[in-house]
């Protein structure tokens, strides 16, 4: 336990970095409600059926992944990284129609647990390096928030980002269901002085959005990497006997795992928490603002359980670019959807301000 005096340095500290975001707390959305909290600690002892054992398999994986990102970061010193299953497909899709102006995709590995997808997605994308990961096929479908399933994407994306910052190649990784307006790279990347640039879930909160974040390759961010992969180690046999689609606690998952680690001010790591007001989530779209979103980098689809609704959203707000044939791109930029929701604002006085 942390003593109150160390508690409130660790407070300081942080709250130093984040002390120029200007949006207000948010009360937290209760996604409890949807886990099993009471679920005992005990119920897989003895029992191991699911828990993602290192393997042949994923020391193929891993050499394959490691080659890959290597040959990506001596030309660009980094990989960005971002990993899809079959059900995520359209995010991608929808990420390339709108990016095609910001990002230099050569700089892009994009890993993949389904092998059909990975032909598609490499046929349809040369200028993406995809890999195909084996070991994780069985996490094509879509996986609920709180589901053993859920929790076990999170732990292997840890293990497979441990692959890389300890070869020494700093990652930037990224999750596709989010809408860049502009490039947030060079801001992401320009923070020197820290071992680890990520989003805060809340303002002036310890928890990290875990699927967004910049890590330099430091001695520091590899202790505190490994650490955090050991303890979802743990976690992962604590639920092994469980299926995909069984729930599990609230705070059993890889965010929290790393929110315990900050709190503990681990190896002594170094956190620059991005801006809220211009890195958004998802409660952007709950009172929606047109300015804000023009000075944004990104707005993230989150806060809303369910793929087919993160797209329903996304598409009523104008921030859908795919056709429905899920190949086309319909919408020549973002700039022209901005443009567009402030010449509707102008107009009628609706939801987006």
């Amino acid at each position: 336990m942390l003593t109150m005096k160390r508690r409130s340095m660790i407070c300081l500290l942080v709250l130093l970095t984040i002390g120029l975001l200007s949006v207000k707390l948010t009360p937290r959305d209760k996604l409890e409600e949807v886990c099993n909290d009471k679920i005992p600690l005990s119920i897989c002892a003895n029992k191991t059926q699911h828990r993602l054992e290192e393997n042949a398999l994923e020391n193929e994986d891993k050499k394959h992944v490691v080659r890959e990102a290597k040959r990506i970061a001596i030309y660009y010193g980094m990989v960005m990284v971002t990993f899809i299953n079959k059900a995520f497909v359209p995010f991608l899709t929808n990420w390339m129609c709108h990016t095609d102006k910001m990002v230099n995709y050569s700089q892009v590995l994009v890993l993949v647990t389904d092998k059909s997808v990975y032909r598609d997605i490499s046929a349809q994308y040369p200028s993406l390096t995809v890999v195909y990961i084996s070991v994780f096929e069985e996490m094509n479908g879509r996986q609920k928030y709180c589901t053993a399933g859920f929790m076990r994407i999170g732990i292997y994306r840890t293990r497979v980002v441990n692959w890389l910052i300890q070869e020494n190649i700093p990652v930037f990784l990224f999750e596709l269901d989010a809408l860049w307006v502009s490039n947030p790279i060079p801001f992401v990347t320009s923070k020197k002085e820290y071992d680890l640039t990520i989003i805060p879930t809340y303002e002036k909160s310890f928890e990290a959005a875990i699927g967004f974040y910049y890590m330099r390759n430091t001695a520091r961010m590899k202790r505190f990497w490994a650490e955090l992969v050991q303890r979802l180690n743990a976690l992962d046999t604590t639920f092994s006997c469980l299926h995909n689609e069984d729930l599990v606690r609230s705070n059993h998952n890889d965010q929290i795992q790393l929110m315990e680690l900050i709190l503990e001010h681990y190896r002594n790591i170094v956190i620059y928490f991005l801006p809220l007001n211009t890195f958004l989530d998802g409660k952007w779209y709950k009172n929606p603002n047109t300015e804000q979103l023009k000075n944004a980098f990104i707005l993230n689809f989150n806060f809303i359980i369910g793929i087919q609704k993160k797209i329903k959203r996304a598409k009523r707000f104008g921030h859908w670019f795919v056709a429905d044939d899920h190949v086309t791109c319909v919408r020549p930029s973002v700039e022209m959807t901005l443009r567009n929701q402030i010449k509707n604002n102008n107009k009628n006085s609706g939801s987006i301000k």
